[in-house]
């Protein structure tokens, strides 16, 4: 498949001109890491909203790889899969252009060797970060209340134009049991302890927001709207860095106040949902081939 037509599609459907996250990202990634990316980068993803394609390496692909974070052993697979076919051209679909250290020092990101090895090898870089977040059909909060199998949900959060966030109604299920759900849907084994905060209330009324659920903004939304359970990636920062560190102060002063439950997943397995249960579909009826690689860590 041409690949030029296939990001024309991609770029319609999820309308990615009216998405511009540059300074967001830019005030993330410490300036060697914004150098990598204007280096090998295209220069309108650089220049523009860090939406689309970021990496051009082929014109012709016949797979495209699905992932949530650019992390080194899910690229090393994506290349050790392309070399066993003497990578005749492929596409990476990712939700971030810069990996996560959930448990280390947060957003990072991708290597110039890795970028190096990706374009020798034939393979582009599409990123969608906020437009996947907030398309109306097909997005990371979307396809996990779909997941859930909650009931009567509506959209809320807005984000950028969209909303990034669904509440909704589940029924016959208790906290422990919810829970249990929750780390089915999104292959865990468990959910962490530090993750979990049991307040008593019924689950009943469920706020979903994928990744980062930090924000006190998105928890006032959900009380506002009457919601008893907040669920998310991650409401509790673990990792080192400086943001984390200041959030955890903040949460320790709101949490005791909030009369909801919460629980995280991880910021990856609750992103992920979309690229295994919807995003192969969408490929598919665009007339390619679409593998979803799982991260091997999800709390990394």
């Amino acid at each position: 498949m041409n690949q030029t037509d296939l990001v024309l599609k991609l770029n319609e459907f999820f309308n990615i001109q009216a998405f511009n996250e540059r300074d967001l990202w830019t005030s993330i990634l410490p300036a060697p890491a914004i150098s990598a990316y204007e280096r090998f980068g295209e220069t309108e993803f650089v220049q523009g909203g860090w939406n689309g394609l970021m990496l051009k390496s082929s014109e012709e692909i016949d797979r495209v790889y699905m992932i949530v974070f650019p992390d080194q052993p899910v690229l090393d697979t994506i290349l050790a899969l392309e070399l066993e076919r003497e990578a005749p051209g492929s596409m990476i679909f990712a939700h971030h252009p810069a990996d996560f250290e959930e448990a280390g020092r947060g957003f990072v990101g991708i290597k110039e060797t890795q970028l190096e090895e990706l374009r020798e090898h034939n393979i582009n870089y599409y990123c969608c970060h906020a437009p996947l977040d907030c398309h109306p059909e097909v997005s990371t909060v979307i396809a996990l209340a779909k997941a859930l199998k909650l009931m009567d949900w509506e959209l809320f959060s807005p984000h950028h134009g969209g909303m990034e966030g669904v509440h909704g109604r589940i029924t016959g299920m208790g906290f422990g049991g919810f829970a249990q759900h929750l780390a089915t849907v999104t292959d865990l084994p468990y959910i962490q302890y530090n993750q979990v905060r049991h307040n008593g209330q019924p689950v009943e009324h469920i706020a979903v927001i994928p990744g980062g659920g930090d924000d006190p903004k998105h928890l006032q939304e959900a009380l506002d709207l009457g919601c008893d359970t907040y669920v998310t990636g991650h409401w509790w920062l673990i990792g080192n860095y400086d943001y984390a560190a200041k959030q955890r102060e903040f949460m320790r002063e709101l949490v005791p106040q909030l009369p909801m439950n919460l629980i995280g997943t991880s910021h990856y397995t609750s992103e992920m949902v979309v690229l295994r249960d919807q995003m192969p579909t969408w490929f598919r009826n665009a007339g390619i081939e679409a593998r979803f690689i799982k991260q091997p860590d999800p709390w990394r």
